[in-house]
């Protein structure tokens, strides 16, 4: 079985994701070798080869489509969005109304960003850019006054990278996490899997893999129908 993590995750955490590769070996007994792809090109190259794979939600839900991929489980280290402004901008959500928002297209932080201001009744226009860093320095130049950020991507920033914008908010919808997704030709073995995530938490190694991957707890899932749910709201 060839094992795909999402490159956000994998970059970061090599290391980790070896580990985390190796328990499942040893608790499941199934033969998983995780691929070496370490940025998004190389990852969604993969997909056609791919068993299983840690994605994103909205990857998760293109598995799913274009490969009848299933879910697995889900985990309590959530997708969320950060609402931030240029430090000298009127420091409200109101204050967002019709004014551009730099936001990064196509990932689920911006579509969580964009049905939690709606949902606030406040009007925007969506400017496009093509990372999260991108977003943080366009506001710094004064391309705009507010943006949407990847959560885990803030949390990662230095103080120093911090300045010169301020938080207006930060999400906590907890409504769809990264997923573990499986194959249809290897669907027989999702109990397998599931039992060994549900059991982590109580095993030292898997306790200590989870503390270094930021999560507590793995829950199964067996339907994306929230993450639909949610891009239907944002049209």
């Amino acid at each position: 079985m060839k094992f795909a993590v999402c490159p956000h995750d994998s970059s970061k955490n090599k290391v980790v994701w070896v580990e985390f590769t190796s328990y499942l070996v040893k608790k499941t007994g199934l033969t998983l070798e995780l691929l070496s792809c370490f940025d998004f090109e190389c990852y969604y190259k993969s997909f056609p080869e791919i068993d299983l794979s840690y994605s994103n939600p909205l990857d998760a839900l293109r598995l799913e489509e274009e490969r009848g991929f299933k879910p697995v489980a889900g985990n309590d280290n959530y997708d969320e969005v950060v609402i931030v402004a240029s430090a000298d901008s009127e420091g409200s959500l109101e204050n967002i109304n019709e004014k551009d928002v730099l936001c990064v297209e196509n990932q689920f932080a911006t579509f969580l960003g964009m049905k939690i201001l709606t949902d606030k009744g406040i009007s925007f226009t969506p400017v496009f850019k093509g990372s999260w860093q991108e977003v943080l320095t366009g506001i710094a130049k004064g391309e705009a006054d507010y943006g949407f950020l990847y959560k885990d991507f803030w949390d990662q920033l230095s103080g120093l990278s911090k300045r010169g914008v301020k938080v207006l908010l930060e999400s906590d919808e907890r409504l769809a996490s990264h997923v573990i997704m499986i194959s249809p030709e290897l669907s027989q073995e999702k109990g397998v899997i599931l039992a060994a995530l549900e059991a982590m938490r109580e095993d030292p190694e898997g306790k200590r893999i989870m503390e270094n991957l930021r999560i507590n707890n793995w829950y199964e899932l067996s339907s994306l129908s929230h993450i639909k749910k949610l891009l239907q709201e944002v049209g």
